[in-house]
């Protein structure tokens, strides 16, 4: 299958034509025109709230379509100008989606602070990071503040598991709201006893604060309580107003229309949702899993990123190869022979990182570095190199040439290395490491991918077997356990 990225140019002829481009990169590329058919039948038939917010594999569940073919479809589509891509920082606890970005080095890198939880979490790639698709036609009109559960919904993870209890809470202890244009001030008083609690909530912003009720013999207390929303969300984390007459007056200092809700805090109620257990999301395309992707990274310029991008990943699977006997190949084959092998060597391997979820992120002389978004496709890809690299020796008569590849998994940085997104860590460096432990045919691994039932298992059914052995690596203090797998008797 060839690449959608070499057959796309930037669109002039307007909307049709973008499509157009889509659909013959689509048919060059190896998908029917019954995949494009399903593909804009279904994201012609999604309402508009779900079209403005499109998870990319529900998407292809929805439309029968395969997962990749969806999101390469969706990411050159988006460099046609067909859909926007966006990037939301998202709260592991509430799903509630705290900022989002169209760039990816204007996502925060450190931490997000969720004004509806009131707490922090970790920037990551892996988890917190997560990227839409929004399809939004001209005759297509949201309307965000038609009701709650619309509201709720665009601005809440689509993989978030507690959704619908979410949406009873908020359905069933709202008190008071009011929409606001710019500039407009409303009155926003919550009435109730001293010592209750309520949150004013604006999701357009991603605003909120607690409003204590206090006793209204408090001294120094105006009987109008100002309160300015602003693009950052409510200056204040806490309010406090006099029980009876005092009047909360919000003002929207910004520059679109929001809806403000104060919402009553009944302890057992929240409870009761965090007693469901820590949420697991449902399957969604994380920035990790898109910055490993071949066809994003192929589609669209690194390096006009901010020059000290870092962003954190937890977890990550790096694999690097390197061919032996290709300098003895130049003496045997000569220059010009032995250049083809190796850059028919780039291509194959480039298609199986391809084929496996993953990125080719560098080439260094004969040797490349590949990201994966899980162990499991990291190691497929390993074992179909084999496969092919065989194949490819057999096919120039070579045999003396083999591949020697080494994985390794463990937390990273994603930074800027001027042309594209690299990566920066002992990660690394480990993995790297271990390749150059791995002979032609070898294919060795840390015990940070060995652990994996998945990996074992397809090395196994493979016709590899695992003989084990104790390293110490360069650079790292301690000895290694590496898993060196081979088809050997």
């Amino acid at each position: 299958m060839t690449n959608l990225a070499q057959d796309l140019s930037p669109a002039s002829g307007g909307l049709q034509s973008a499509w157009d481009m889509l659909g013959s990169a689509a048919a060059t590329a190896g998908y029917g025109p019954d995949i494009l058919a399903r593909f804009t039948r279904h994201l012609e038939a999604l309402p508009p709230l779900e079209a403005a917010r499109i998870n990319p594999f529900s998407f292809a569940t929805g439309a029968g379509i395969d997962d990749d073919a969806v999101l390469d479809l969706f990411i050159h589509g988006t460099r046609l100008g067909l859909f926007d891509l966006e990037w939301g920082t998202v709260c592991p606890l509430c799903g509630a989606i705290t900022n989002s970005v169209a760039q990816i080095d204007e996502i925060a890198e450190d931490t997000l602070d969720c004004a509806l939880c009131m707490r922090e979490a970790p920037s990551v790639l892996d988890d917190t990071v997560e990227v839409t698709f929004a399809y939004t036609p001209a005759e297509a009109a949201i309307d965000l503040h038609r009701d709650i559960a619309a509201y709720q919904r665009y601005f809440t993870s689509t993989s978030y598991p507690y959704f619908k209890q979410w949406r009873t809470y908020y359905q069933k202890h709202l008190v008071t709201d009011a929409k606001l244009q710019p500039g407009e001030t409303a009155s926003l008083t919550p009435r109730g006893e001293v010592g209750e609690v309520f949150r004013l909530l604006c999701l357009d912003v991603h605003g909120g604060a607690e409003i204590r009720i206090i006793d209204a013999k408090t001294p120094g207390r105006d009987a109008v309580q100002r309160v300015s929303l602003t693009s950052d969300g409510f200056p204040e984390r806490w309010i406090e107003i006099p029980a009876g007459a005092a009047e909360l007056a919000v003002t929207n200092d910004t520059d679109q229309p929001v809806w403000c809700l104060v919402l009553r805090m009944v302890v057992e109620d929240v409870m009761a949702i965090i007693d469901l257990g820590p949420p697991v999301f449902g399957r969604r395309l994380t920035g990790k899993h898109l910055i490993n992707n071949q066809a994003f990274r192929e589609s669209f310029a690194m390096d006009q990123l901010a020059p000290d991008l870092k962003l954190k990943l937890r977890s990550l699977t790096l694999l690097f190869t390197d061919l032996k006997g290709s300098t003895a190949l130049y003496d045997r084959e000569g220059d010009l022979d032995a250049y083809r092998l190796v850059q028919d060597h780039f291509d194959l391997l480039k298609g199986v990182v391809r084929a496996h979820s993953g990125a080719l992120i560098k080439t260094m002389g004969d040797a490349v570095m590949a990201a994966f978004p899980t162990a499991r496709d990291g190691a497929a890809a390993a074992v179909d190199m084999m496969a092919a690299m065989q194949k490819l020796a057999g096919s120039h008569g070579d045999k003396e040439i083999g591949l020697k590849v080494g994985l390794h998994a463990g937390p990273a940085l994603a930074i800027n290395a001027g042309k594209n997104l690299d990566y920066f860590g002992q990660t690394v460096n480990i993995a790297a490491r271990v390749q150059g432990l791995a002979d032609a045919g070898e294919i060795c691994l840390t015990d940070a991918l060995n652990t994996n039932d998945a990996v074992r298992a397809l090395l196994a059914d493979a016709g590899y077997s695992d003989h084990q052995e104790q390293a110490r690596l360069k650079g790292v203090s301690s000895e290694e356990l590496i898993h060196r797998y081979n088809t050997a008797a």
